[in-house]
């Protein structure tokens, strides 16, 4: 009866105070921070719930909204983001991009963790009876950014020092063909 939660926001802060929100081992939670690498993973996993930011890099989480709703129809859509003035997203995300809800930053505890338990149809009496003995944790799953996989990769091609390189030249098995 886990619950897979896609969490697409780049604020560690925020990614905490979700964290603590949903503190409870029936949660699995998994972070991206670009809307590409949440596509890769929703084409990759079942998720029951997407929460994401509005605002992300090079993209828009309403975007994104407006994409599993129309690709994942059984995935649930939670948006939050800044206070915008003038701005009514919360009319917007669900009328226009399929979110069940929109919240304002700062987060309002109670308020986000009634709502992502009623899109997850999940009593909060139940959350108390399950046995937690064992592991009480959310499992929290952060996926790095493409933009740090690369910076990875790059970094590893570049610790190879000359001296390795030259090494390696000199163990490199000798082959000599006799033409004659």
């Amino acid at each position: 009866m886990k619950k897979k939660i896609l969490l697409v926001e780049y604020s560690s802060s925020t990614i905490g105070k979700i964290r603590q929100i949903l503190h409870h081992k029936i949660f699995d939670i998994t972070v991206a921070q670009s809307e590409e690498v949440a596509r890769d993973l929703l084409g990759n996993f079942r998720f029951d719930l997407l929460i994401t930011e509005t605002l992300l890099p090079k993209s828009h989480g309403f975007l994104l909204s407006k994409y599993v709703s129309k690709n994942y129809p059984g995935t649930k859509i939670i948006i939050i983001g800044e206070k915008l003035k003038k701005v009514d997203y919360k009319d917007e995300a669900i009328n226009k991009h399929g979110a069940s809800d929109f919240f304002e930053k700062p987060l309002k505890e109670k308020e986000l963790k009634k709502k992502i338990l009623e899109v997850l149809n999940i009593n909060e009496k139940d959350l108390l009876g399950m046995n937690e003995s064992f592991d009480i944790t959310t499992k929290v799953h952060k996926i790095p950014t493409l933009e740090e996989l690369e910076a990875a990769k790059k970094k590893s091609e570049k610790e190879e020092t000359p001296e390795e390189i030259s090494k390696e030249k000199n163990n490199a098995s000798i082959i000599e063909i006799d033409l004659d």
